[in-house]
């Protein structure tokens, strides 16, 4: 029954190009969910830089991390295409037909070409030019191991870099709309404008290794992290004084021209440098991965992972990786609920390897799983109803065991049938709606008490759920012999003259978790209650998520059988979708 669904979701393992050669503080971007880029790095251990060009299939799914779908790309002539380089980046820009690398300097002959600028075209495979910027120049020819990025805003193909010059006073604006040899040197020297910036955390600093987004769902660029360095009387060769690490978070806001810091909840990363930081969900998450957290210049290579919430300005960390994948200087990238890095250094070593971090269910994971309807898998007609046939199947079976689960779960929440929901709205102020194992009513129009009446309550202390608001107002509770104590989740106001029963302070389950069917006294079964409600939770929420994507791949095949039922006799028929795998 299964089988086919094997098939339709594992059928050939592709044919993998070549994976890059293991680097750090390589160039990259991805472009549309879909390609991940990189470009150059350092291979350490002395080795000359890199210039290897390299594309990511973020579209196929199932992919395991050992064996990623990577394709070699070239990387130019050497007059022309991109530089052997690190500690660059690159900036999508022509709406995500182009790639832009700022390069650094080229390692062949340590001579420094800070100032390089190089422009691929996606669709056509092709690198258009090679020029120079002065600005960008006059401050990466004096530091060109210091570690830049910049982000481009797609509404108007501006390209900005924080942090680009001497002591970082300020920020260059490059107009990259319409590019031509013709145009170059207006667009990238006379016309790139500064903006000022905060100061740096220590005088004299230069801001190296932070991460450089652009939000299109706060129309912004964010700024995280980072370290601040002193360079030496010879920046390319004198020690470096003691860095200054950064956790700061800043935001540029181009309509109104000026920075702020940004204020979030929840634990942050802290300070870090040669992180990465890279939007998911469509822009709505950021996610900020490893990097080095000092103190000192020596690297110091982190594993965690933290996630920050758009809408509500709040980070949440997930599990670390294993230690052996700790890294900094790596590439990054998102799609869909998938984070995936790439490469970077443990500070022993360069490392290759690609892991996976499954944003849903927030685990380390060794294949990249995308929606169905995002793979691009099809076949013929000759298959069409073995593979519609399975997935009826798969869908009914997992239908069955999503209602399992919840029967098991309604089966234990026999208090939600015993209480009742009901609006109330005291004194003309709305309060929250759907009172939760509440019963409310008015004793008289003219009096401020409400009556809360805590029906069919299986055990004692009763608990309202961390859900409910109780409105501010004097509260009586009915039949005290039944619940002698009353904890309430909340916030609640009441007065000795009404209260029939003790009060006690307003009691939060430290999980931030409602408990709405019972209270277990002994501690050890009420969290042994508290991670089997959250492990059915997990298990509906995947099987829900599985079903969703056969139903959608259900549909996709039914129609791809319908348009191969009405091809004529002449039309050839070919297993399009299997050639990719």
């Amino acid at each position: 029954m299964l089988c086919a669904l094997v098939t339709l979701f594992a059928i050939l393992c592709p044919i993998r190009a070549d994976a890059p050669g293991p680097v750090h503080s390589m160039a990259y971007a991805t472009v549309d969910e879909k390609t991940l880029y990189i470009q150059g790095g350092n291979p350490g251990q002395g080795a000359p830089l890199s210039n290897q060009f390299y594309s990511l299939d973020l579209t196929q799914s199932n992919w395991n991390a050992a064996n990623p779908p990577w394709k070699i790309l070239s990387p130019g002539a050497a007059s022309l295409g991109a530089a052997t380089a690190a500690n660059h980046f690159m900036t999508v820009v022509d709406s995500g037909r182009s790639l832009m690398i700022w390069s650094i300097r080229d390692n062949g002959d340590n001579v420094t070409r800070s100032n390089e600028i190089v422009q691929y075209n996606i669709s056509t495979s092709t690198w258009l030019m090679r020029f120079s910027s002065s600005r960008l120049g006059s401050y990466y020819s004096l530091y060109p191991n210091f570690t830049k990025s910049g982000a481009t805003d797609p509404a108007t193909n501006l390209v900005y870099i924080p942090a680009v010059f001497q002591v970082d006073s300020g920020m260059a604006v490059y107009d990259t709309t319409n590019i031509t040899e013709a145009t170059l040197t207006n667009k990238y020297d006379s016309s790139a404008t500064l903006a000022p910036m905060p100061p740096p955390l220590v005088i004299g600093g230069v801001l190296t290794g932070h991460s450089t987004v652009w939000s299109e769902y706060r129309s912004s660029m964010l700024v995280y992290g980072g370290r601040y360095e002193v360079p030496g009387s010879s920046p390319t060769t004198s020690s470096l004084q003691t860095p200054v690490f950064s956790d700061q978070f800043l935001e540029y806001n181009p309509t109104q021209k000026n920075w702020a810091g940004v204020a979030t909840e929840g634990k942050s990363p802290g300070n870090r440098t040669r992180h990465c930081m890279v939007p998911a969900y469509g822009g709505r998450k950021m996610v900020v991965f490893g990097g080095s957290t000092g103190p000192g210049a020596a690297l110091v290579p982190q594993g965690d992972i933290y996630v920050l919430d758009l809408s509500s300005m709040t980070w949440n960390q997930g599990d670390s990786v294993s230690s052996s994948e700790f890294r900094a200087g790596m590439a990054c990238s998102g799609v869909e609920n998938n984070f995936i890095a790439w490469g970077g250094t443990n500070g022993e070593s360069t490392l290759k390897s690609t892991i996976i971090y499954n944003l849903h269910t927030n685990q380390w994971t060794d294949r990249l799983s995308l929606d169905a309807s995002t793979s691009g898998a099809s076949s013929g007609a000759s298959n069409m109803g073995g593979i519609i046939g399975g997935s009826v199947a798969a869908v009914v079976v997992i239908g069955v065991l999503i209602g399992y689960v919840v029967y098991r779960r309604r089966k234990q929440c026999s208090l939600q049938d015993q209480v009742t929901r009901q609006d109330y709205e005291p004194h003309g102020q709305e309060y929250s709606k759907h009172a939760y194992d509440l019963e409310t009513t008015k004793r008289d129009p003219h009096e401020t008490v409400h009556q809360l009446t805590l029906t069919g309550l299986p055990r004692d202390p009763a608990v309202i759920p961390l859900t409910s608001e109780i409105a501010p107002s004097n509260h009586q509770v009915r039949n005290p012999e039944h619940v002698p104590i009353v904890h309430f989740q909340g916030f609640l106001r009441t007065d000795p003259q009404y209260s029939d029963i003790p009060m006690q302070e307003p009691w939060r389950n430290p999980h931030g978790m409602a408990i709405p069917e019972y209270v277990l006294e002994d501690e050890t079964l009420r969290q042994q209650w508290i991670a089997q409600q959250r492990q059915q939770e997990q298990q509906v929420a995947i099987l829900q998520q599985q079903q969703q994507l056969y139903l959608d791949e259900l549909e996709r095949l039914r129609l791809e059988y319908e348009r191969l039922q009405t091809s004529t006799p002449s039309t050839p028929i070919t297993n399009r979708g299997y050639s990719q795998y």
